[in-house]
């Protein structure tokens, strides 16, 4: 009877043997799997996260120059309109200014000039 209960328990730990081990080659394969999606697969030639996060961070380097390059142009444009309008306004002053001078010795010469009486 003990052989007989001692095979039994021998069959129930084969048993159990055989059930861990295919539980851990589940494991194993689940394992390969998330290696696989983390870091890619050099047979299938998957990039894995670890390549779409270096993906990502070559675009973000990419748009982060670009919105340097945009805010240079912005400076620029934005500059170049003020020296604009400041000289708009400049000459506007300097010809409002050599105008009335104009007007001024024009003013002064008439008075200069002895009026003409108009007879009819």
């Amino acid at each position: 009877m003990e052989i007989r209960t001692l095979q039994d328990n021998l069959l129930n730990m084969d048993t159990r043997l055989t059930e861990m081990e295919e539980k851990i080659n589940s494991i194993d394969t689940k394992l390969t799997q998330v290696v696989d999606a983390i870091l890619g697969n050099p047979l299938t030639k998957t990039g894995g996260f670890i390549h779409d996060i270096e993906l990502l961070k070559a675009k973000v380097v990419e748009l982060e120059v670009k919105q340097v390059q945009h805010e240079d142009f912005k400076k620029k444009t934005l500059w170049t309109l003020g020296i604009v309008l400041a000289l708009g306004a400049i000459i506007q002053y300097s010809v409002t200014i050599y105008s009335s001078f104009i007007m001024t010795k024009n003013n002064q010469r008439q008075m200069e000039q002895p009026q003409q009486i108009k007879t009819p």
